[in-house]
């Protein structure tokens, strides 16, 4: 598959699985929808390959075909695919597309550390918050400097009340979990 056609159907695999399952169970769209609670819309986005289900339609689904998330997904890390897949929903939001596709790129140029590697499974989930906290900051960090002075307040670095919340959300849950700063602990990585 050529780089661009999977930047367009990154889960091409998962949607063809998806579909060759509902066609096997002769389910329409609109009935594995009504089964797992989202919209026919939303299947037919499953099977394009475009989105993957967050985990509780995930579970769902999976229960509809009587498979686990990870067969239904064709991964062996179900979580991290669902916290990716979370992730780059909320930069396609703020910024489309592109954003998200940037984003993805990221991702998959950390796909070792991803991909049971160096890092711990909760180790990656906290990579994946960091990624698109700085993510957005960086984007609005060059938003701001391509746009006029009135951004030059160190406060109005990030223009948007969202971006700043969503910030503020993913350092909150990686504050609640501690698990950077008992690293930075156990490594005796302080200054």
């Amino acid at each position: 598959m050529a780089e661009n056609e999977k930047t367009k159907t990154p889960y091409i695999e998962f949607g063809q699985r998806l579909q060759e399952l509902r066609n096997r169970h002769k389910l329409t769209r609109a009935q594995l929808g009504e089964k797992c609670g989202v919209a026919q819309s939303t299947i037919v986005n499953y099977e394009k390959g475009t989105r993957i289900p967050f985990a509780d339609t995930a579970t769902k689904m999976a229960a509809v075909f009587g498979l686990t998330v990870e067969e239904l997904l064709g991964v062996t890390n179900s979580d991290i695919e669902m916290k990716k897949a979370e992730a780059l929903d909320s930069l396609r939001n703020f910024y489309g597309k592109k954003g998200e596709d940037q984003a993805r790129a990221l991702l998959e140029g950390a796909g070792s550390l991803l991909a049971g590697g160096t890092l711990t499974r909760e180790q990656q989930e906290d990579f994946i918050l960091e990624m698109q906290k700085l993510f957005i900051i960086a984007t609005e960090k060059n938003r701001a400097k391509q746009s006029s002075k009135k951004f030059d307040a160190p406060d109005k670095l990030i223009k948007s009340k969202e971006h700043l919340r969503k910030v503020e959300e993913i350092d909150k849950k990686l504050s609640d979990k501690n698990t950077y700063n008992s690293f930075l602990d156990e490594n005796e990585f302080h200054d």
